[in-house]
């Protein structure tokens, strides 16, 4: 048993404690469900953004669905590699747009009709990048 009075004594709070053995172990169970299928599981970002926890999954193989670009930055930070990281979200604006571009990533979501698949392009023909999309429907 944890004694989380002692360990508030420590170190103060607010406080925050990860079980990564919990994580760990749920990961598991949903990597062993897809195995032997073509499949990326991606972290959700949005979830909670703290490094070291982003960092334990893309240890794990985890790439990362991140909302914001800040979000995708963050992910590099922490080691998820760009073909591992997905861009979803709607209100993206065209620099956050181009910067995703030019970061490689696996994918850019579109979910919005702001970010339609004109503007992904021209974006990318700027840059000069090859762009991969999801689309939702």
């Amino acid at each position: 048993m944890i004694d989380f009075k002692a360990i508030t004594n420590e170190y103060k709070t607010p406080l925050y404690i990860y079980d990564f053995d919990y994580m760990s172990a749920q990961y598991n169970e949903l990597k062993d469900a897809f195995r032997g299928r073509k499949s990326i599981l991606a972290y959700a970002v949005k979830a909670n953004s703290n490094l070291s926890v982003i960092k334990h999954f893309a240890k794990m193989g985890s790439g990362a669905d991140c909302v914001s670009i800040g979000e995708v930055r963050r992910a590099f930070m922490a080691g998820v590699p760009a073909y591992k990281i997905i861009f979803s979200g709607v209100g993206k604006t065209d620099d956050e747009i181009r910067e995703a571009i030019q970061k490689d990533i696996l994918y850019i979501n579109v979910e919005s009709q702001r970010l339609n698949l004109i503007v992904l392009r021209l974006i990318a023909q700027k840059v000069r990048k090859k762009l991969h999309v999801l689309v939702y429907v």
